[in-house]
């Protein structure tokens, strides 16, 4: 992996995209049959304001590091990036050999209602885990400082237990599409325009 992606300057827009690949059939009755096929992944679309020729120059040193969609690296979006919730504790997994879609944790604060700590939305990651999962429902705790996150997709692979959670500045691990094409455009007035098309690195 290659470092993360300068924070300065910053995006002026960010536009993410779940992809989950799902086939479909519909007979003629109407009957509709669902498959889902591989994973899911995100993308990450990206636009910066008008840029100096000195502050572009970090995003373009930092990217042509990344010799196209060879290397990965880190990004942490703006403001989707960090929960909403007010209250979060130190939060850590609650249990080995977890599966499906949701996970026992632990570390939180104690008899928080939903919406104090993470929320429907809010991303997370877990420590040595390169998967973002997202959300899907309000979260509380109990007494004991307990609660159970709905995300979603499915667990990829069981986080170890007392793993850390990540719920602020979470770091999606990417790649450079288009073939790692790295383009820019420029004009008389000096300034710099520049497009982000990244991909989740699972």
């Amino acid at each position: 992996m290659s470092g993360t992606l300068p924070s300065s300057p910053a995006l002026a827009d960010l536009r993410i995209t779940s992809v989950q690949n799902t086939l479909t059939s519909l007979s003629v009755s109407g009957k509709r049959q669902t498959r889902q096929i591989g994973g899911q992944y995100f993308r990450l679309y990206g636009t910066y304001p008008p840029m100096t020729r000195s502050e572009f120059g970090q995003i373009y040193g930092f990217l042509m590091k990344q010799r196209g969609s060879f290397e990965s690296f880190t990004v942490v979006p703006p403001v989707v990036s960090s929960t909403t919730a007010t209250s979060y504790g130190t939060p850590v997994i609650n249990g080995a050999s977890q599966t499906g879609r949701s996970v026992a944790t632990d570390g939180w604060g104690v008899s928080k209602s939903a919406g104090n700590l993470l929320r429907a939305g809010d991303y997370i990651k877990f420590a040595n885990h390169d998967k973002v999962y997202c959300l899907t429902d309000d979260n509380s705790s109990d007494s004991g400082g307990n609660s159970t996150l709905s995300i979603e997709p499915a667990l990829l692979t069981s986080p170890a237990d007392g793993s850390a959670i990540t719920v602020a500045s979470v770091p999606f691990k990417v790649y450079l599409m288009k073939g790692g094409l790295v383009e820019f455009s420029t004009g008389v007035n000096g300034l710099f325009s520049y497009e982000l098309d990244l991909c989740e690195a699972l």
